[in-house]
């Protein structure tokens, strides 16, 4: 498989109490991979590395297991997933703007 690509997670349980959970995957998000390798300490399973996420300093993890993750090739599908998570990403936001007005009287609401 060439590099880089892009992977759905499909599986973010059980993350290790070692890796933060701003370092943690997150179900139904895209990612790119840009670096694969076989995972001996993880009986050579193949571990993904991925470029929106640095795992800097959770040692001794370094990638995370493929299982976690469906490749998408088709770039119609790729489109549709990215448009519907910055979708989520700007309803999220809005939520929190709003509470941040309603909340806070120093914002004239």
């Amino acid at each position: 498989m060439e590099l880089p690509f892009r992977a759905m997670c499909i599986d973010d349980a059980d993350r290790p109490g070692d890796i933060p959970t701003s370092q943690w995957l997150k179900v139904k998000r895209l990612y790119t991979v840009i670096d694969m390798k076989r995972l001996l300490m993880q009986g050579g399973k193949i571990g993904f590395k991925l470029a929106e996420i640095n795992l800097a300093g959770c040692a001794p993890y370094e990638f995370y297991l493929s299982d976690r993750f469906a490749v998408v090739f088709d770039q119609k599908i790729i489109a549709q997933l990215e448009l519907n998570q910055l979708l989520e990403e700007a309803i999220k936001e809005e939520e929190n703007e709003k509470f941040i007005r309603e909340t806070d009287p120093g914002t004239g609401a």
